[in-house]
C-alpha cells in the first residue's frame, strides 16, 4: 500500500514538473515554437514519457481545467436546497483563478504578473485560443447533466467566457487586481444575476 502512494506521489509530481517546465518554455518562446523534444529535455524526460501524461501539446498548457470542471461538477451535485448559479456564483466571483483557493485580496504583485505573462501567451497563440474555446464548449454537457438544464448551462458557459474575456483585457492592459476584481464582480455578477433570474428554479 505504501509503495502505491509512493508511485501515485512520483505520477503526480512527474506530470506537474512536466507541466511547469512546458508552461514556462511557452511563456518565454510562444507556443508554437516549442516542441515536445524541447518539453521533455527541459523535464528532463523522454517524448514518451511527455505524451503519456498529456494527450495533446495544448494539454499542457490547459493542465489544470479538468480539475476545474470536476469541482464544478462536483459542487452541483452535491448542493444543498440553493440554485445551481448560487452554487457556482462564489466559485466564478471570489478569486482570479476559477475554484482555487486564492481570494482576490490574497493576489500579490508576483501572482498577478505570472497570470499576466500566461494571459499573454494564449492571447499570442492562435492555437491555444482555439482549444480555449473548445474547452469551454465541452464543459456544456456536463453542466448541462450536473445542473440540470441545457439551456442553462448554455448560459453559464457564456459567462464564463466573458469571464475570461474581462481578465485577459486586464492583464493585457497593465489593469491592478483591484480594477479587474471590479469589473469582474460587477460585470460578470450582472450575467449571474440575470440567469439566477430566468433559472432560479434549476
Amino acid at each position: 500500500m505504501v509503495n502505491v502512494g509512493l508511485r501515485e506521489r512520483k505520477r503526480v509530481e512527474t506530470r506537474q514538473r512536466i507541466s511547469d517546465r512546458a508552461t514556462r518554455l511557452f511563456e518565454r518562446d510562444g507556443f508554437e515554437n516549442v516542441t515536445l523534444a524541447q518539453v521533455a529535455e527541459a523535464a528532463d524526460v523522454s517524448v514518451k514519457t511527455v505524451t503519456n501524461y498529456f494527450g495533446a501539446k495544448e494539454d499542457l498548457f490547459f493542465d489544470a481545467e479538468p480539475a476545474i470542471l470536476d469541482a464544478f461538477v462536483d459542487a452541483l451535485r452535491h448542493r444543498a436546497s440553493v440554485s445551481a448559479t448560487t452554487t457556482l456564483r462564489p466559485m466564478i466571483l471570489d478569486g482570479p483563478l476559477l475554484t482555487a483557493p486564492c481570494p482576490w485580496a490574497g493576489v500579490d504583485a508576483d501572482m498577478w504578473n505570472a497570470m499576466r505573462v500566461w494571459a499573454q501567451c494564449e492571447f499570442d497563440s492562435p492555437t491555444l485560443r482555439t482549444r480555449r474555446a473548445a474547452i469551454l464548449q465541452s464543459w456544456l454537457d456536463p453542466l448541462a447533466a450536473a445542473g440540470g438544464s441545457a439551456p442553462w448551462a448554455a448560459l453559464m458557459v457564456g459567462a464564463l467566457v466573458l469571464r475570461h474575456d474581462l481578465l485577459q483585457r486586464g492583464f493585457l492592459g497593465g489593469a491592478e487586481p483591484t480594477e479587474v476584481e471590479r469589473r469582474v464582480k460587477d460585470v460578470v455578477g450582472q450575467a449571474l444575476d440575470a440567469i439566477e433570474r430566468g433559472f432560479g428554479h434549476v
